[in-house]
């Protein structure tokens, strides 16, 4: 599968269009969150522990669309392979550019947040390394942001802040995933869809 391919399945639209079909109130980015700050811990999530994690996250008992599993599954697996195949291509699943300023900013910080909450979830927190630990304080203030990034005014100084903080968010998240696991440019979990 190809790396657009795989951004695709990351699209915050696409995902927001089934929390609203599943009912569901939360926040698409602080799910993707979750999942990115999981995997970035260095602790394996098998696809069927995920899904037990997004029914809980998301307070719902099962699936009202098969769609909707399918969606939350290719979530899952282009995640994965973003962060294994080594080309750095990872995004976080927040508001896109057409989006205004202000909810690109606290979907950001939702983001962050559901980081946080899932590296928290991994139960990883013994011999980190300083950079991880200044990344988590950074996610940190971020996710605290949010009422801040409410206000964001549209203009081009706030444009280039956000862009460049949503590129160290990235590449941040990347570099904690490469400090636990090693480079696999062939790496395609999208195989895991077939899991019923």
């Amino acid at each position: 599968m190809s790396t657009e391919m795989l951004k695709d399945a990351l699209d915050f639209d696409l995902i927001a269009d089934v929390f609203v079909s599943e009912s569901i109130p939360a926040s698409p980015a602080e799910l993707h969150g979750q999942l990115c700050g999981y995997l970035a811990s260095g602790v394996t999530l098998p696809l069927e522990d995920w899904l037990s994690m997004v029914v809980e996250f998301c307070d719902i008992e099962s699936w009202k669309e098969e769609a909707s599993r399918a969606a939350i599954i290719e979530l899952y697996t282009a995640t994965l392979t973003l962060f294994q195949n080594g080309e750095y291509a990872l995004v976080p699943s927040i508001a896109d550019d057409d989006a205004e300023l202000s909810e690109r900013g606290v979907t950001l910080s939702q983001w962050a947040h559901g980081f946080l909450a899932g590296y928290g979830l991994s139960g990883q927190k013994k011999d980190l390394s300083e950079e991880t630990k200044q990344i988590l304080r950074d996610f940190a203030n971020i996710s605290g942001m949010q009422e801040e990034m409410r206000h964001l005014e549209d203009n081009n100084d706030n444009e280039a802040d956000l862009t460049e903080l949503v590129e160290y968010v990235r590449l941040s998240a990347m570099m904690m995933y490469s400090e636990h696991h090693d480079v696999n440019p062939d790496a395609d979990n999208s195989q895991q869809n077939a899991l019923h």
